[in-house]
């Protein structure tokens, strides 16, 4: 009976080692591979990533910059619309923006799964790969302006008055899609 506890301690020991190397090395590798790019939740804690982030108060918007896929397979650089404030233009024009995903549910679920199965911890570097969120419109176009970045879109937005309506491109489950933002005139 002893022998099998020792080796259940074990193989807790052995996974927990394991998991700590792997995940501080996925940490690593994902910093290394673009030092712009972070995670949803990087961006929305408050902290070091505020900077990257933008809140449109004339259009009622949140952005950060962003890349996604076409679906030509070809990637788009744009600002990402972390959220849409209730009753603004944008949100009256039908911008959408990101949604979470149950990333944390899985995890915990995995985290209580692996209590009866130590190696079942392992699972949890599968889940940090799952993505912050979902959806979410990419801005890559305002009237005819290219947008790649947050200065590119404040460039831009510097020469908006009320009154005028801005033409967005954005991205949408891969598909360009251009999209009126009529913005209220003052008064309205």
């Amino acid at each position: 009976m002893a022998p099998c506890r020792n080796l259940r301690i074990w193989a807790w020991l052995v996974a927990f080692v394991v998991l700590s190397m792997l995940s501080t090395r996925i940490a690593c590798a994902n910093d290394s591979e673009d030092p712009h790019l972070g995670s949803l939740g990087d961006y929305l804690a408050a902290g070091k990533f505020d900077e990257r982030i933008l809140k449109d108060s004339l259009l009622g918007l949140t952005l950060c910059e962003d890349r996604r896929k076409l679906k030509s397979d070809a990637f788009a650089r744009g600002l990402l619309v972390v959220a849409v404030k209730q009753g603004g233009p944008a949100a009256n024009a039908g911008l959408a923006a990101l949604r979470t995903t149950p990333k944390e549910v899985i995890s915990g679920i995995v985290a209580a799964g692996s209590m009866a199965f130590p190696p079942a911890i392992l699972l949890l570097l599968v889940t940090n790969l799952l993505p912050n969120g979902v959806g979410g419109d990419l801005i890559i176009v305002a009237d005819g302006s290219r947008v790649r970045n947050l200065l590119d879109y404040q460039n831009y937005m510097r020469d908006v008055r009320p009154g005028e309506i801005v033409y967005l491109t954005i991205v949408r489950r891969g598909v360009r899609k251009q999209v009126p933002v009529p913005i209220p005139a003052i008064g309205n």
